[in-house]
């Protein structure tokens, strides 16, 4: 651990930040190589990160001080009064994907749980921050798989019925949009070299049940993954899909839209070509909305349902955009939620109340503008008046040497 290199790694850290405007958000994860600990052996931790490109971060990595003593760890760390401190910079100047650091290896004191945290700041090689949500994890002592099981049958109470997805992931990066647990189609184009596909899928409740179809033997063109959760009760069914392009010309399969926008509101969340899902809320009586799908290749076709005969409350319009090759498609869906007349009127007067908090604000800065200009009006006359003191006493002092010279 040299701490002359911990301060150059800093150095060279600083470097990437030359904006503070977030780029996107990671997942980190602490990784132990055991699930259950026991006083007198070693335990050996793994953190990563994943989902977004890194130039370069930081691991602020803290824990219980009883249960847990720190051995060893990667030479970039810096340990202090159960804290470390951990810097990582790419070698090569570019924004590295899935960054998993080496083992902090630490020797179990007592037999108590220990509650570990992470905390990191990251930016790629742009000079943007990269937001990475905090992470904390519990180290259990060794217990009885019995008294394991009703532990965790505690924390899913009221979860039987749960068919939700906390993880879903691919062995390859690329797969839009980036998971949310509410949204159930996602896209991945595949090089030609790829047969077989890795999909990582682990469900909000451990004792759902899943099963994944259709990531084997992919052929060239469209494939479809199915992944499929079964509620603890049985009492229901989710369904995950991912579809799958196998191609050798990645750019004939591009189905993404460069732009989306609506006349009538604008788009929650903002648009990006990796986000499938959006929210907007438009006028009462407003029959038919004014749409703009623009696709990134020019020759890719978008065909539009939905748009039309718009009534009060959601509505849904489906965007659909088929890629040059005519196989590989997807789908982007916008709600659309007409206001009611009780709605429309409070949204006037929400908005009749936002611009007198506006009015006011720049009032106000116009005032505080224009005494600005009067002091300094002021202190300009100010100089104007010592200056002509000034003046008058030199030349006053002048003609009095002058008579004495005489």
């Amino acid at each position: 651990m040299k701490k002359w290199s911990i301060g150059f790694l800093f150095s060279i850290l600083w470097l990437f930040i030359l904006a503070k405007g977030c780029y996107a958000q990671g997942k980190i994860e602490i990784i132990p190589d055991k699930e259950l600990i026991q006083k007198g052996e070693e335990i050996s931790i793994k953190i990563q990160i994943r989902d977004v490109p890194i130039g370069a971060y930081t691991l602020e990595l803290y824990w219980d001080r009883e249960p847990l003593e720190y051995l060893s760890g990667p030479e970039n760390a810096n340990y202090a009064n159960h804290r470390i401190l951990y810097t990582w910079v790419s070698e090569t100047g570019q924004d590295k994907v899935n960054l998993e650091t080496e083992a902090f290896v630490f020797k179990v004191l007592q037999e108590k749980n220990s509650n570990m945290r992470v905390l990191a700041e990251a930016y790629n090689t742009k000079g943007e921050a990269v937001e990475i949500e905090s992470r904390s994890l519990i180290l259990r002592t060794e217990e009885r798989e019995e008294k394991k099981e009703k532990i965790e049958q505690e924390e899913v109470k009221g979860q039987e019925n749960n068919t939700n997805l906390k993880v879903l992931r691919l062995n390859q990066e690329g797969i839009s949009p980036d998971f949310e647990k509410e949204v159930k189609d996602y896209y991945f184009i595949a090089d030609s070299s790829i047969t077989n596909l890795e999909v990582t899928a682990i469900p909000e409740n451990p004792y759902a049940t899943v099963s994944i179809t259709g990531n084997t033997n992919l052929k060239m063109g469209e494939n479809k993954i199915e992944v499929r959760v079964v509620s603890q009760d049985k009492s229901k069914e989710a369904v995950y899909q991912i579809q799958v392009t196998r191609t050798a010309n990645k750019e004939l399969a591009n189905a993404n839209l460069e732009n989306l926008a609506i006349r009538q509101g604008t788009l929650i969340p903002e648009f990006d070509p990796n986000h499938t899902k959006y929210r907007v809320e438009i006028p009462s009586q407003t029959d038919k909305i004014d749409l703009l799908a623009i696709p990134q290749k020019e020759k890719a076709k978008v065909t539009i349902l939905g748009s039309e005969s718009m009534k009060v409350g959601d509505n849904t319009i489906q965007i659909q955009v088929l890629a040059e090759d005519g196989v590989t498609s997807k789908n982007y869906q916008i709600i659309v939620h007409q206001r009611n007349e009780q709605e429309e009127q409070q949204y006037k007067q929400e908005q009749q109340i936002q611009a007198e908090k506006l009015s006011a604000v720049l009032e106000q800065e116009e005032k505080e503008e224009n005494r600005k200009v009067e002091e300094e009006k002021k202190k300009g006359n100010i100089a104007g008046v010592m200056g002509g003191i000034v003046i008058g006493i030199s030349i006053i002092g002048l003609m009095i040497y002058r008579i004495k010279k005489k």
